[in-house]
């Protein structure tokens, strides 16, 4: 402990005499004035959000537009093309439905006083962290809309919908998730391309004996390890769990979570079922691709759709400050629901 010598002025009894020098012993809170660690700055990552792989972006300049499907019985319909030489020639037409879109406006903004700008230490960076923070609160509600577009039973047919066998994932003996997977691929009216589950459906899924043993036919043992890996780092910032079992589409896992309000706890964002989905390259314009799911979003000035804008606010407190908004209008819509399917029980 560090001690410092003083000469008394005066008397006091129990210490000295005037004239005394006597030492004190000097406490920690008398030689240090606690400041902020200019080498410590610490918080929360979420994990990679994953909307934009399931439900494509399509740009568009309008706020409410209409968007053309053709129908399935194009592609899947029979009809007669047989007759006689001189026969009345069979037709047919193109069937094709306009739908409606209208987006929602998601924005939010932070303001930051200037005595906070002013004040604070080198490592952190008000301005800066308030910008981040209005990014991901747009990006995890987007996240949220677009799997609960997926997850929801009620938004598919019962065509495309397949209970899980036995009773679910976690039923050793009778539970079959492969055959689970094949019945959404099965029927699917277009090539599913992946299948989405959250992280503890897909550590389930890989559990079950029956995965195991499809896979072990495949590769042996080698490939599972890594597998089981990839999906317990899903959670870990700027990692995607994306994994291959041979004679099935890519499993993609979402590993976002948001705060239940109720409980206090973290969800997983997508709930507990297994969703396949049709996703082609690009931009469909020429009427012979479809998604399950695409997302019209504006345009708006910046050109891509997200908008940052930063600006002061005087009649705020008494010095004012920045003011930090980020927003977005965009929709997600299931444009072909009968293009992959839903394992509900699981």
């Amino acid at each position: 402990m560090e001690t410092m010598e003083l000469q008394l002025a005066e008397t006091i009894q129990g210490v000295g005499a005037q004239g005394d020098r006597v030492t004190l012993a000097l406490s920690p809170a008398e030689v240090h004035d606690p400041t902020e660690l200019p080498e410590y700055l610490a918080g929360y990552k979420p994990p990679g959000y994953r909307a934009d792989e399931a439900s494509p972006i399509v740009a568009v300049d309008n706020d409410e537009d209409k968007y053309r499907n053709f129908d399935s019985d194009d592609a899947f319909r029979r009809v007669n093309v047989k007759g006689s030489t001189q026969g009345a020639v069979p037709e047919v037409d193109p069937k094709s439905v306009l739908n409606s879109y209208k987006v929602v406006e998601r924005y939010i903004g932070s303001f930051v006083p200037k005595q906070t700008q002013r004040q604070t230490g080198n490592n952190y960076q008000p301005v800066m962290a308030a910008g981040r923070r209005c990014m991901r609160a747009v990006e995890l509600d987007r996240e949220i809309d677009v799997f609960d577009l997926l997850d929801t039973s009620a938004n598919w047919p019962a065509a495309q919908t397949t209970a899980a066998i036995g009773t679910g994932w976690t039923d050793l003996v009778n539970g079959e998730p492969i055959l689970d997977v094949q019945a959404i691929v099965e029927k699917s009216a277009q090539p599913v391309t992946a299948i989405w589950f959250n992280q503890k459906i897909a550590n389930r899924f890989l559990r079950h004996p029956a995965v195991r043993d499809h896979m072990r036919q495949f590769f042996g043992d080698s490939q599972q390890a890594g597998i089981a890996a990839s999906v317990a780092r899903a959670g870990q910032p700027g990692q995607t769990a994306d994994f291959l079992i041979p004679g099935l589409p890519p499993f993609k896992v979402v590993a976002s979570k948001v705060k239940n309000e109720a409980t206090g706890a973290l969800d997983y964002v997508m709930g507990d079922v297994a969703v396949g989905v049709t996703v082609p390259a690009g931009v469909p314009d020429d009427g012979e691709e479809i998604a399950t799911t695409y997302t019209f979003r504006r345009r708006g000035d910046s050109g891509v759709g997200i908008q940052v804008r930063e600006f002061t606010l005087e009649n705020r407190g008494p010095e004012g400050g920045t003011m930090i908004v980020t927003s977005v209008a965009d929709i997600p819509v299931l444009t072909a629901n009968n293009a992959g399917g839903i394992v509900t029980g699981v």
